[in-house]
């Protein structure tokens, strides 16, 4: 199948959605920054440099957790244009304090307020698509965007940083506005009055299970942003008065919607296993390549990383044709299959250490990783209402903020108390354990759905 017809058919707000974030994601290094402007500028240890990017990454967790909540009590759209104008001005003012210790902490707070942003990208593209498989192409779309400004951002950066990171600083924050201004004037919420925001009273309301099962609970009757101007206004007419919006403009708590969905939050609970096993090409697969290739050993990891890029950009609308009519957790649990045989496979490393067994690896777990980042958003989408999106998706965020601060850790615990090449089966195992555990939730959804008769409710959908 075609990039064209993968991805024709999505609405404009989804295109410059896409557009904006691609843009965006050229300046999105911010962790590789920090290290080099405090290693290379500054002459920092590794060690002192490591302290930095450690509170970046801590940070990120109350980050998304905030964005979350303030993105159902105000608006996606809001979020993300005041979070990415902070981090913008912040960054850039980081060339007027080139050579001091205050680029740290701006660039630790620029990571503050990148976080924020992140369930509000993710709630908007819920809120924008109301059927699940143009919610899947969406998020392709996103992840492949993300990825080619990924890739071209800190090769760029790199011929500038050295002996000029002013124009590194002001690039990334000009990135920032250009990214901001697109969405705040091209991306356009509730504007066709099948999108709108859900009043928090009305979801608090659906108690009983019978009506749970019949309508959906994010009912939506007012718009979370103004319309532009000549655009129309809600069709069916029942939007509440801005007196009775301000009576609600807190959003309904999400300790009781936890509780209506124990699936969802094991979900979560057990996309920790996700984060942890992804973070492996970070940390355990560079020095799987020290110790088998020796001082080559970051030349064939810089070649692994290009792979992977590469892969990425190759693979990820073919993958996504033919997985079109898989569910997410059928996605997911192909995707934790992919991700146990290519790591697993660096396992052969320790008898063959062969570079080319390394590049079928990485192609496999790069093919899992396409499967999973692409889908873990859907299931939570078609099961939240939209009250609850900005918070569930910082709840899963947070989440991986945890798989990523541990997985080194724990890692390192197992590389001291066996041996390098045996991590890679520990992996293998975790990853079998996370597709069970997909498969497992597909099975008992199906068996419920099946019970009731009736096809599973998507509370997130406009009405």
């Amino acid at each position: 199948m075609s990039l064209f017809k993968t991805y024709a058919g999505l609405s404009r707000d989804i295109y410059y959605l896409c557009l904006a974030r691609t843009i965006n994601s050229t300046g999105d290094f911010i962790f590789s920054l920090i290290t080099l402007v405090l290693t290379l500028q500054m002459g920092m240890s590794v060690v002192s440099a490591g302290i930095f990017v450690s509170m970046a990454a801590l940070i990120s967790g109350p980050g998304v957790l905030l964005g979350g909540y303030l993105s159902d009590l105000i608006g996606k759209k809001t979020i993300i244009v005041s979070g990415q104008i902070l981090s913008a001005l912040m960054i850039m003012s980081c060339s007027f304090w080139s050579g001091t210790m205050t680029i740290g902490y701006l660039l630790i707070a620029v990571m503050f307020f990148i976080s924020i942003t992140r369930p509000a990208y993710n709630a908007l593209i819920i809120q924008l698509c109301p059927e699940e498989k143009e919610r899947k192409s969406a998020f392709s779309l996103m992840y492949l965007g993300a990825n080619l400004g990924i890739a071209l951002g800190p090769l760029i950066a790199g011929f500038f940083i050295k002996d000029y990171v002013y124009i590194v600083f002001l690039s990334i924050g000009t990135v920032f506005l250009i990214s901001t201004f697109i969405i705040w004037k091209k991306v356009h919420v509730g504007a066709s009055g099948q999108v709108t925001q859900t009043i928090a009273r009305e979801s608090a309301q659906h108690t009983e299970q019978s009506q749970g099962e019949q309508r959906p609970h994010g009912k939506q009757q007012h718009q979370e942003e103004h319309p532009q101007p000549g655009q129309p206004k809600h069709k069916e007419g029942r939007s509440p008065s801005r007196q009775q919006q301000g009576s609600d403009s807190l959003p309904s708590p999400l300790f009781p919607m936890l509780l209506k969905n124990p699936l969802v939050v094991f979900f979560i609970v057990v996309s920790f296993l996700n984060y942890f096993i992804y973070m492996q090409y970070s940390f355990s697969l560079p020095l799987q390549m020290n110790q088998t290739f020796g001082e080559h050993g970051a030349a064939y990891y810089g070649s692994v990383m290009t792979i992977n890029a590469i892969s990425v950009i190759l693979l990820t609308t073919l993958v996504l044709s033919a997985t079109r009519n898989f569910t997410a957790l059928n996605s997911i649990a192909a995707g934790a299959l992919f991700y146990g045989i290519g790591f697993g496979a660096l396992y052969l490393l320790g008898d063959w250490p062969q570079f080319a067994i390394v590049v079928v690896s990485t192609v496999l777990w790069t093919i899992g990783e396409i499967l999973v980042q692409t889908n873990i958003n859907l299931y939570i989408a078609s099961r939240v209402p939209d009250s609850h999106q900005g918070r569930f998706n910082g709840l899963l965020l947070f989440v991986g903020c945890l798989g990523y601060t541990l997985s080194p850790y724990l890692t390192g615990l197992f590389i001291r108390s066996v041996d390098m090449k045996s991590v890679w089966i520990i992996i293998l195992g975790i990853s079998l354990f996370y597709a069970i555990c997909m498969v497992l939730l597909w099975y008992i959804e199906k068996n419920a759905t099946n019970n009731r008769g009736i096809d599973s409710p998507d509370y997130s959908k406009s009405v």
